[in-house]
């Protein structure tokens, strides 16, 4: 991140728009940012999903989803005929082979329309934040084309922690590290790379792999049977620092945290996550993003309705009855020490439980659904935008009539 100054922004991914596409609902959502006084947009993993339609567990590391593309008759549709604009690196002809089918012209779509929208909010002050998860899928590209990188003999998980007791067990293959830095880490370079053409700032999910991981026996189904297996540690951000000049990265560092991933993650100096909806004392750290709620936590109202009015009350300071507790939590978590703060779209509505959007560990029918029911109004952004300014959190700086 740049020089240190207070901004907000707000958390919902393409799939949840009402159209759910890069489409008029995308660029309408970039000037409903821009009324309401913000300056990121937070997304999820923008890449192909798996068969319960989780972002998390890509068939591809680096190829966009056909799905979010504008459809025919779209003014934002590209046919995607001819090579102006494609698409470029190893993983385009890697993923036309392995997808088949019309691929080629389906990505080059994809980075143009995608491309399209990103230029048109940086242009408006608005900056978008991607999402990195650690792991790829087994049936993935990446696995099939480069089987060497990764360790086949086990699967990843997460040792049990406050928030998971039991651990979790994930299922996909773990890194081999070994490999990955004697070859000086180039498909991680290529992977941050490529998100780094469809975003601004990354979001690179479960830190604490590259510090320990979690790794079970492949016929091992209770996670809490796992084993600690060594990561790269701080020379794999030292290459990344040297290519990109920078750490462009937030580090989720939640779940089991010892003090050797705390160390990695200020000898980086890159900012770490607090999230509002997991809080057990509500002791967050100035030098991590707040955020009210993630795609795998509990709503904020769901979590406050639960376990937040009974044990932080002053969180809701300032509300003259139980009304107001949602403009007042809203208020109150913006007006924090943190540099950042991002606030879910489900939290800005106030909506429960019912409208997660992952319940972590199950294949409840409703995971990665929820989308907005209407478009978010004028009278909300003006809302939004007074809660902005009363933090003094500065907003878009540059602004363009549409």
């Amino acid at each position: 991140m740049s020089a240190p100054t207070r901004e907000s922004g707000v958390l919902l991914h393409v799939s949840s728009l009402p159209s759910g596409r890069i489409d008029d609902e995308a660029y309408r959502f970039v000037d409903w940012l821009v009324a309401a006084g913000q300056s990121w947009w937070q997304l999820l993993p923008l890449h192909p999903p798996d068969a319960l339609a989780s972002p998390y567990a890509s068939r591809s590391a680096f190829a966009g989803y056909e799905g979010l593309l504008a459809l025919p008759g779209s003014p934002f549709f590209d046919d995607g005929a001819g090579v102006a604009g494609a698409p470029r690196g190893r993983w385009v002809d890697e993923w036309v082979t392995f997808a088949g089918g019309d691929e080629r012209r389906a990505q080059t779509r994809f980075q143009r329309e995608w491309r399209a929208l990103k230029r048109y909010a940086n242009e408006r002050g608005i900056r978008l934040i991607g999402d990195i998860p650690l792991y790829v899928s087994g049936d993935s590209c990446d696995v099939a084309t480069h089987p060497h990188l990764f360790d086949r003999s086990v699967v990843a998980g997460a040792a049990p922690s406050l928030n998971h007791p039991d651990g979790q067990r994930w299922g996909m293959p773990v890194f081999d590290w070994p490999t990955h830095a004697a070859d000086g880490f180039t498909w991680w370079l290529e992977r941050l790379e490529r998100e780094l053409e469809l975003c601004d700032l990354l979001r690179i999910d479960h830190f604490r792999g590259f510090v320990q991981f979690w790794q079970l026996a492949l016929d091992e189904l209770d996670p809490a049977n796992g084993s600690w297996g060594e990561g790269p540690g701080r020379a794999f951000f030292d290459v990344i620092r040297e290519r990109f000049e920078r750490l462009p990265l937030i580090v989720e560092d939640l779940g089991f945290i010892t003090p050797d991933v705390i160390a990695l993650r200020e000898e980086i100096g890159v900012p770490g996550m607090n999230v509002v909806a997991r809080a057990a004392d509500a002791d967050w750290r100035t030098d991590s993003v707040l955020y009210t709620s993630t795609h795998d936590s509990e709503t904020l109202a769901g979590w406050w309705q639960r376990w937040g009015r009974e044990n932080h009350p002053q969180l809701a300071a300032g509300a003259t009855a139980p009304d107001d507790e949602h403009r007042a939590l809203l208020q109150n978590i913006l007006a924090v020490e943190n540099d950042l703060v991002i606030l879910s779209a489900q939290d800005l509505l106030g909506l429960g439980n019912e409208a997660r959007m992952n319940r972590h560990g199950t294949v409840h029918p409703h995971n990665w659904q929820w989308k907005l029911e209407r478009r978010l109004t004028t009278d909300e952004a003006r809302w939004l935008a007074s809660l902005t300014r009363f933090a003094e959190r500065d907003g878009p700086r540059v602004t363009h009539a549409r």
